[in-house]
């Protein structure tokens, strides 16, 4: 027999609990003097050997449980020789074929393929292998079988994917294989031994069930890459940069393309220091309305030319009027908020000025979004038509003015709201920023603009501050419910803060502008592997088409959620409109450095040689390899047994004890 997880058996010096208390509860420290016991009748023997018994038999059932356990976690087995096993003598050689993307690389996966075939040359009687591919997911080409003819033809049919592979990970996928191998394993890992592809804990690298590890590394030889690891721009702007990445050794100089639905509208030369990076910034782009596809490309393209591009989904809006709602047309507030909106020309925002009392006239549906200079000026009948509409799903941004201060709830939201000022009648400036959130993406410093006065409100458990000021109170505020509300808790004009007048001023009302249109100027994104959904986009019915065009959601189809398997452009079409999101490349991936050969050493010491097995002796009186049996599963059995056993002698030796305390 042997230990799997010796370490775990340290576990047992936990039996040293129940015996101390078992010593204490024995212990009686209720003594009385008594002068003499010739008067008294003697006790029965009988009960004082059954209330010893029980003591006894409880003792046992808690150091029985917590033996159990320890031996559970340690993973005892026991090794039984070739002849008892149905499958006969030889070994089953597992051959797993890395399949990540880093693998297309040159001639990596000619190498592989070779690599795979001389193992299953060298294949002896009475063996046994199976092919394995890892991508994103452990993909098993064949069953055990002795025909080499079956192995070479997986071999030869499989191919490398766009995926990482992370070794740790596809050790763990690998253990129910292992776990059903009638032989003992020899695991041939055919890899590029990429040294990103290394688990956080070496150790994860270990199989739990015993085999032999053999590393076949088909990449000895340092490789030349460069990559596009990084490119983002804003739909508000119009302005992209994009990072190239080197990984290799040598300086380089490398032409970085622009393509704006397919034609190239820019090209930039930039120079890639050895193992360093280069940002390259184009200038603004003209987009069209609705989805654009953005891509930026690397020429001449190396060895591996899945990471030589990287792509960007951008959406300009439809042009949309969007409705003020000031007390004076000519005020300050709706002068800085339509001045703001209209300066955004990738958003086509076209404001409208009116006063309160013209709502009740208006189609509010038909705007974009609502803006509210100072919540002062709504009357009763003015919120309700507000509140019908957020609750329809529209969007609206509310600030506070000098009319606000005798409100003591926000109209609309309905939270609770006291003024406030800068202590000592100074000026306060803005402290926390939440720029996760989409209204604040891409926003500048906002933290030079001062405040004197704003309004305070009560937050619910569904509201949720943005913009926060130094002393803790809300600024900017998300209001839960349907619908997007933004409460802005000062004046959007001069006369209680300076922020319209800021630099900072224009690309938080673009934010804020997009986030009220539904994030229609940012791109969309999504992760290699995440999977789409059409509902995502609000559309139902609609189709969604991969980067080679074809349906990969077809319409009528049992499920709309579509693994993203593939990268660049997927459309999504439903309803008469048409959005694009942009799948691009694990850059993780394009590290091609390499583990070194002492680290190789160490992994495969991780397995368990065949010479270094423990071997049983045959009827013939031969040694040969033994397989290991775990015994993990019958000892768990044993172990809900003893909690049960334990449970009901503690149970009736507590009845017992609570009679004699009676």
């Amino acid at each position: 027999m042997t230990l799997l997880a010796p370490l775990f058996l340290a576990g047992l010096l936990a039996i040293g609990l129940p015996l101390w208390l078992h010593r204490l509860s024995s212990e009686n420290p209720n003594r009385q003097r008594f002068s003499s016991l010739m008067f008294l009748e003697p006790g029965e023997p009988r009960r004082v050997l059954a209330k010893r018994l029980q003591y006894l038999l409880l003792l046992a059932a808690r150091i029985a449980l917590l033996v159990l356990l320890a031996l559970t976690f340690a993973q005892p087995a026991l090794w039984r020789s070739p002849e008892a096993a149905p499958s006969g003598e030889g070994e089953l050689h597992l051959i797993v074929l890395d399949a990540s993307a880093s693998m297309a690389y040159g001639d990596r996966w000619d190498e592989a393929r070779d690599a795979a075939r001389a193992v299953i040359a060298d294949l002896e009687a009475g063996d046994r292998a199976q092919v394995v591919a890892a991508g994103r997911v452990m993909e098993v080409l064949t069953d055990v079988t002795a025909d080499p003819a079956v192995l070479r033809q997986a071999v030869d049919a499989a191919e490398p994917g766009v995926f990482r592979v992370d070794y740790g990970q596809l050790t763990r996928s690998l253990d129910g294989l292992l776990r059903g191998a009638e032989l003992p394993v020899v695991l041939h890992f055919v890899t590029d031994a990429q040294q990103s592809s290394l688990p956080t804990r070496f150790a994860d690298l270990a199989p739990r069930t015993p085999a032999e590890i053999r590393v076949h590394n088909v990449a000895p030889d340092p490789a030349r890459n460069w990559a596009v690891d990084s490119f983002g721009g804003s739909a508000l702007t119009g302005e992209l940069a994009a990072g190239v990445r080197s990984f290799a050794a040598e300086d380089a100089e490398k032409t970085v393309r622009l393509e704006l639905n397919g034609e190239v509208v820019d090209e930039r030369r930039v120079s890639v220091p050895a193992g360093g990076r280069a940002d390259v910034s184009f200038a603004a782009l003209e987009l069209r309305e609705g989805a654009n596809r953005v891509a930026v490309t690397l020429a001449p393209r190396d060895d591996l030319p899945v990471d030589d591009a990287r792509y960007l989904a951008l959406k300009r809006a439809q042009p949309r009027p969007v409705l003020v709602v000031s007390g004076d047309s000519r005020g300050l507030g709706a002068l800085y908020a339509s001045a703001a909106l209209e300066t955004l020309g990738a958003l086509a925002l076209t404001p409208e000025t009116i006063g309160p009392a013209d709502l009740a006239g208006r189609v509010l549906g038909s705007y974009g979004f609502v803006v509210v200079t100072d919540a002062g000026v709504l009357g009763s009948a003015e919120a309700a038509a507000l509140a019908q509409y957020v609750q329809s799903g529209g969007g609206l941004l509310m600030g506070f003015g000098p009319r606000s201060t005798s409100l003591s709830t926000v109209p609309v939201t309905g939270q609770a709201l006291r003024p406030a000022a800068a202590p000592g009648g100074g000026t306060i400036g803005i402290g926390a920023v939440e720029r996760s959130h989409p209204a604040l993406r891409g926003l500048d410093e906002p933290r030079a603009a001062r405040f004197q006065r704003y309004a305070v409100p009560t937050l619910g458990t569904d509201d949720r501050a943005l913009l926060s000021l130094d002393d803790g109170s809300p600024l900017l505020v998300e209001s839960g419910g349907a619908g997007r509300v933004l409460l802005f808790m000062s004046s959007l004009d001069r006369e209680w803060n300076d922020l319209p007048v800021q630099p900072a001023f224009v690309p938080l009302m673009g934010g804020i502008a997009n986030y009220l249109l539904g994030g229609e100027g940012f791109s969309n994104e999504a992760e290699l592997g995440s999977t789409l959904a059409v509902r995502a986009f609000g559309l139902r019915g609609g189709q969604i088409f991969d980067p080679q065009g074809e349906p990969a959601l077809r319409l009528g189809a049992g499920s709309d959620d579509v693994l993203l398997d593939q990268i660049g452009f997927y459309e999504v079409a439903g309803g008469g409109a048409t959005e694009l999101v942009a799948v691009n490349f694990d850059v993780r991936e394009s590290d091609l450095t390499g583990v070194d050969a002492a680290t190789l050493e160490r992994w495969q010491a991780l397995g368990q040689p065949a010479g270094e097995r423990p071997v049983t002796t045959a009827a013939a009186g031969a040694d040969e390899d033994a397989v290991a049996v775990p015994l993990g599963p019958w000892l768990l059995i044993l172990l809900l047994l003893a909690v049960v056993v334990e449970s009901w002698v503690g149970n009736w030796h507590l009845r017992v004890r609570r009679g004699i305390a009676a």
